[in-house]
């Protein structure tokens, strides 16, 4: 991605519904073509696994969720599990399904999953390529409502099972609920987006690099934040790129 091209940068903002910048910010950094040979050598975590037996492990999790004692069974639709690509080094988890999540069964499918979608693609990913989406909490809470502790403490074991299976090399987290329930903290999203955080499960021996942003839902209700998101895209990218994750 040009972003030195000055027409990207304005396309981003005006796609998000901003027209004026508050702050300054230095521009992106060159995005320099990645030689073949470069690819080769890409220092990725070394897999035993098999794409059949993580799929296999995918679906014995997904069965265990769909036998969970959770209120909010009887009251969703469908079980929300999981979108995107399992075999990506990028982890995406929200708070909870919405109305047309329930719907479907897909996680991020209304409006603010297509907001995260234009935004994520500035950035070159895309849920069908290079990373893989889910929530803390697999059904729709009733209105929409937040999700009490009772319904996240239910779902978050499965949840770190999940990204167990996953094993990404960076997680994004959406909005205060994932972030709190995952990096075991009592800041909100507005204190702690911007900040350098790990995901750790010392069971698994994971250490994993984690970045909260704003829920594109809460963007969507609060378009004045969405001057943040051009920051944050910028802070994952680089991340992606030093980790050589694409």
């Amino acid at each position: 991605m040009n972003v030195k091209n000055i027409k990207s940068f304005i396309e981003f903002y005006e796609s998000l519904g901003v027209s004026t910048f508050l702050t300054k910010s230095q521009r992106f950094l060159n995005n320099k073509p990645v030689s073949p040979i470069q690819k080769k050598n890409k220092n990725f975590q070394d897999k035993v696994e098999t794409k059949d037996e993580k799929i296999n492990r995918l679906n014995i999790l997904k069965n265990k969720i769909q036998h969970l004692e959770c209120s909010l069974k009887d009251i969703a639709t469908n079980l929300v599990f999981a979108d995107g690509n399992q075999n990506a080094k990028i982890m995406i988890i929200g708070e909870a399904p919405g109305v047309e999540e329930d719907k479907m069964g897909k996680p991020f499918v209304g409006e603010a999953g297509k907001l995260l979608d234009k935004m994520l693609n500035f950035i070159f990913l895309s849920r069908s390529k290079n990373f893989y989406i889910t929530n803390i909490v697999f059904w729709r809470p009733p209105g929409n409502r937040t999700p009490n502790n009772q319904e996240i403490n239910v779902c978050l074991p499965y949840v770190k099972e999940h990204i167990n299976i996953i094993s990404p090399q960076l997680i994004i987290l959406l909005g205060n609920i994932a972030a709190k329930s995952l990096l075991q903290t009592d800041q909100g999203i507005t204190k702690i987006r911007g900040k350098k955080f790990f995901y750790f499960d010392n069971e698994n021996n994971l250490k994993i690099e984690t970045v909260p942003i704003f829920h594109p839902a809460y963007l969507l209700r609060n378009p004045i934040e969405k001057k943040h998101i051009w920051e944050d895209l910028k802070n994952i990218y680089e991340i992606i790129k030093k980790k050589e994750i694409l």
